[in-house]
């Protein structure tokens, strides 16, 4: 299987993984032959790219870190528990960030996720997500197919995944690692105190709209703190989520030294702790290769590119490069196009990752230039150092 663009859905194509909805049940299963309506139903909801199986690339299993069973039941408790602060302040109808946090330090709506099913049920799934976790050598890179309305829930797996994985690298002890997944699966919820339609704008925003949206984090803070459930250090990775190295994060401006963030590291004054920092990168990542309202995903290897930029001033360049050594630039089942050497322009898919040098796997080819279907032969680009790649989205 491989992953391709809606636009380049045809009738008859078979579906390679299951298409999840946002309340976590199937939409369309794995097998399905796509049809025209079908195609059409997923490109109203906002899909921008779904894998593929076919005779060629039917040998290629693009598996999930997680299982699926895990994965639906984390999706499904994340929006419960989310829609507690969602309902509440759409009951309170609360305009100016003075009267939200107001509504938030009253601790009606503390109590309710304290008390919430919701709440116990992502405490058991955070253990789960973490034994799997743990059993892997290396990500396979997949993250979920997202569209933008249902980002929050999918999108705070996949940073869970990431960042279990690399503190995990950092020789982080299990204990510990829980309460990371703990606060990764949680890190969004100031999201719900706000306004969505911030967040659906395919514009620029404003200054002041996006000084709103800067207040997130602090509204997690806020609402999750003093749970007992929860834990101490869970609350402050929501906090600091989006700190940055340089100091020009939100919403308290910590710094970061680019150092290791090992377990033993000590926190100074003004500075953002070990683990979010790791947060952070597994943040910015999974943000890159999803749609977002203004803008279509980047492959792994563009968000891989554009990480490298930010490295030192926005993200622990020792964080990225872990990182890097955890997720493959080129994920199985990645499309990409041949921009060197005697197939230049030929289409391809991964194959298999090289798992002594992840920006170097075999790719199988099955287009030419033209795009028009070839019989598929294999490059191990670990034995081809001439030729380069580039991912795409046929």
């Amino acid at each position: 299987m491989y992953r391709v663009s809606i636009e380049y859905l045809k009738p008859g194509m078979k579906l390679g993984k299951a298409i999840i909805k946002d309340n976590g049940t199937v939409l369309l299963n794995s097998g399905i032959r796509l049809t025209e309506a079908y195609i059409n139903h997923l490109m109203k909801m906002g899909y921008d790219t779904v894998y593929i199986d076919d005779d060629d690339t039917s040998d290629i299993l693009v598996e999930d870190d997680l299982r699926e069973r895990t994965r639906l039941k984390a999706i499904r408790h994340i929006q419960s528990l989310f829609s507690i602060p969602a309902t509440e302040m759409k009951k309170e109808k609360k305009q100016t960030m003075a009267e939200i946090v107001r509504s938030v330090e009253s601790g009606r709506m503390k109590e309710k996720i304290a008390n919430s099913k919701s709440l116990k049920n992502i405490m058991a799934v955070s253990y789960e997500i973490v034994d799997e976790i743990l059993d892997n050598k290396m990500l396979s890179g997949l993250v979920s197919l997202k569209r933008n309305d249902d980002f929050t829930y999918k999108h705070s797996i996949d940073v869970t995944v990431l960042s279990v994985a690399i503190a995990d690298k950092f020789l982080y002890g299990k204990d510990k690692i829980l309460e990371l997944a703990k606060g990764c699966l949680l890190h969004d919820i100031g999201r719900m105190l706000i306004n969505k339609n911030l967040y659906n704008e395919p514009r620029r925003l404003t200054k002041e709209e996006f000084e709103i949206i800067k207040q997130h984090p602090k509204l997690g803070y806020l609402t999750l703190k003093d749970i007992t459930n929860i834990g101490i250090l869970a609350p402050h990775i929501v906090y600091q989520h989006h700190e940055q190295q340089d100091g020009k994060g939100y919403p308290r401006g910590l710094r970061g030294d680019n150092k290791m963030p090992l377990p033993t590291k000590t926190t100074k004054k003004g500075y953002i702790m070990p683990l979010a920092e790791i947060v952070y990168a597994a943040n910015v990542y999974d943000a890159l290769v999803s749609p977002r309202s203004y803008r279509s995903a980047y492959t792994p290897d563009q968000a891989f590119f554009i990480m490298r930029r930010l490295s030192e001033t926005s993200i622990n360049k020792e964080v990225l490069k872990v990182m890097f050594d955890v997720i493959p630039a080129y994920p199985l089942g990645t499309t990409v196009i041949i921009t060197s050497g005697k197939y230049k322009n030929h289409i391809a898919v991964v194959s298999s990752v090289n798992q002594d040098n992840l920006s170097r796997p075999t790719i199988r080819v099955i287009m030419n230039e033209r795009k028009k279907k070839i019989i598929p032969f294999e490059i191990n680009l670990a034995e081809n150092m001439h030729i380069n790649i580039a991912g795409i989205f046929i």
